[in-house]
């Protein structure tokens, strides 16, 4: 009977963990930055308990290598897959997370690993957040700080002093960042549905 509570409840982490994927390909998430990494660790955790605890189980096994052959199969293509995974479970190549308000919160930083750093935008929606905008941190920085082309301060390397919510309309959202004590207002274009990542 233990044995038997112990894979009803992994399976129902395991129905959380590929929830929470199925949304992120959606460009949702569950609400909070921490609330998805949470879940990877705790489903990952899990899955180490479960094969340990049953390994004597063939299907475990079969799991196990299963799993394994999808890592291995992640990493032949350049690594992309796999490090794209790293990212996934963790908060490498996250640089900044600000909160504007209740609603409202950016992030700076790679969403995957061939990306450019990038300033995503989400939006609260109760138990979920969605991401409604994605723009080039470089384009950000250089349009807040208007450097000359002679100037020796990369613009993307800098970080956001501060982010203030400004307005909020059907297809944008301005946000007033400093960057090395200079404020300007960036528009940042809204994206209900993505057909194609910017």
């Amino acid at each position: 009977m233990k044995s038997k509570n112990i894979i009803i409840g992994y399976l129902a982490v395991t129905l959380i963990f590929l929830s929470e994927v199925i949304l992120n390909l959606n460009k949702y998430s569950y609400s909070g930055y921490y609330s998805d990494k949470i879940i990877n660790w705790f489903w990952l955790a899990m899955t180490i308990f479960i094969i340990i605890w049953f390994w004597k189980k063939k299907a475990v096994r079969v799991y196990f290598f299963l799993l394994l052959a999808i890592i291995i199969l992640s990493i032949l293509p350049m690594m992309i897959p796999f490090f794209g995974m790293v990212h996934y479970f963790s908060t490498i190549g996250s640089y900044q997370r600000i909160q504007l308000n209740d609603q409202y919160r950016i992030d700076r930083g790679r969403p995957g690993p061939l990306y450019n750093p990038k300033i995503t935008v989400y939006r609260n929606e109760g138990i979920f957040e969605k991401q409604i905008s994605r723009t080039s941190y470089s384009d950000i920085a250089e349009d807040v700080l208007q450097l000359p082309s002679t100037s020796p301060v990369t613009a993307d390397k800098q970080p956001i002093q501060k982010a203030k919510l400004v307005n909020v309309s059907k297809d944008s959202i301005g946000i007033e960042y400093q960057i090395l004590n200079k404020k300007k207002i960036f528009y940042h274009k809204i994206k209900e549905s993505w057909f194609e990542d910017s």
